[in-house]
């Protein structure tokens, strides 16, 4: 006889391999996406050659495993055997049966093959750098990492007119004129402002044509962080046609990041839109750097992936660096730091470090390099904002519907 019971508690799961990645926070919600079954006798749980859709532990009680040779072992709840699958495998090598009165938790197998895949929550989600010793581009790797690990990598510089915008707009004594004609000194990011404050974004009751216009419906603060974001589209240049395409990428990359983040905070309570469209635009800052660095080892110029590894391994602490150059506040440092930090769990607010954790991970959907990430479900930081209390197809959803204003304000931060 089988009995179907309710979901399991974070106890009984929080010691089970590999559901002992996740922290509390997801496990929370993981409980409800298991199943407990007690048996009161000998019933097959698993038979060999067939598939199952969900992964099974022994929670209570006894289970005999038999393999293809006929040799029985006994597994007992509370023993290390038991914290780890029944069967991992499918179809499955061998047949599994309770003895007596047990207890078995049913566990998506999906679900399960993704946490596997998890790092530490404090590792960046991406993998070392191999090379062999023979490999050419060995040294080139060598002396790029040497040189950022020393502090010896010549960081970019903050655009001029990013610097004079912040004086003006922290100066109380200014008015939306004077932060107009420190924006018209660069013609290109005064367009941007006026197609800014006319889109879908930002456009209120009519058409605005005037620079001290925008800036008056804008506000200083959304006005300075469009500067801002504008100014900084044009580090994400190369002289090297090679390098220009990485850069395109990373360029196309950081503005629908942001385009996300925005929407995300406007989805979710105590956030400011603006702040997080800035946010998701620097949180790769760090690669800049490394690619323009790049233009002096045609090795790796020459060699994408492998200069997208070593992107991936070392923009983290590099963009820190750049932010705290610039004198961003250390809420945008950190962000640099940990953006790819796919598990890290800092505070039981919701932060702009989750807003951005968030927008990559649906940034990546449908791509390669996604299939490698975490399910959003199983992140701490879905956990935390508003769109967390939707499954994550309900929140691909609710983002599917803002498309349009997504992809206006991705426009926006891409043109120039």
């Amino acid at each position: 006889m089988i009995k179907q019971l309710y979901a399991p508690s974070v106890a009984q799961i929080q010691d089970l391999f590999p559901l002992h990645r996740l922290n509390e926070r997801v496990l929370v919600y993981v409980t409800g996406q298991c199943a407990l079954q007690q048996y009161n006798g000998a019933e097959q749980l698993i038979t060999a050659g067939e598939n199952d859709s969900d992964i099974l532990y022994l929670i209570k009680g006894r289970a005999l495993i038999r393999d293809d040779a006929q040799n029985v072992q006994t597994v007992e709840a509370g023993s290390r055997r038991a914290q780890y699958p029944l069967s991992g495998k499918s179809p499955h090598k061998i047949d599994v049966c309770t003895q007596g009165a047990s207890t078995v938790l049913r566990a998506p197998r999906e679900m399960i093959g993704n946490v596997a895949q998890l790092r530490e929550p404090g590792e960046a989600g991406v993998q070392p750098v191999e090379m062999e010793a023979t490999d050419p581009k060995l040294g080139a790797y060598i002396e790029l990492q040497k040189t950022i690990r020393e502090g010896q990598l010549e960081l970019p510089t903050m655009p001029d007119i990013a610097t004079r915008i912040a004086k003006v707009v922290n100066n109380p004594d200014t008015d939306s004129d004077d932060i107009a004609k420190v924006i018209q000194a660069d013609p290109s990011i005064a367009a941007r402002i006026i197609s800014a404050v006319n889109s879908a974004a930002y456009r209120g009751g009519q058409v605005i044509d005037t620079l001290p216009d925008a800036v008056t419906r804008l506000g200083r603060a959304v006005t300075h962080n469009l500067v801002m974001s504008f100014a900084l589209g044009n580090l994400f240049k190369s002289d090297n046609v090679q390098l220009q395409k990485m850069m395109l990428t990373l360029r196309r990359h950081s503005a629908k990041v942001a385009a996300i983040c925005h929407q995300l905070a406007r989805l979710n309570s105590g956030f400011s839109p603006d702040h997080a469209l800035l946010a998701g635009l620097v949180h790769d800052i760090g690669a800049v750097p490394i690619i323009s660095a790049a233009h002096t080892h045609p090795e790796l110029a020459g060699d994408p992936e492998r200069l997208t590894q070593i992107v991936l391994r070392l923009q983290g602490e590099l963009g820190a660096a750049v932010l705290h150059k610039w004198q961003f506040d250390d809420e945008f440092v950190n962000i640099a730091r940990h953006a790819d930090h796919w598990m890290i769990d800092e505070d039981d607010r919701p932060s702009y470090l989750d807003l951005v954790i968030i927008a990559q991970l649906h940034s990546f959907i449908g791509t390669a390099y996604g299939r490698t990430l975490p399910r959003l479900d199983l992140v701490p930081s879905f956990h935390k904002l508003t769109i967390g209390g939707l499954s994550p197809r309900q929140s691909l959803a609710v983002l599917d519907q803002a498309e349009g204003e997504i992809r206006a304000v991705e426009s926006l931060l891409s043109a120039g």
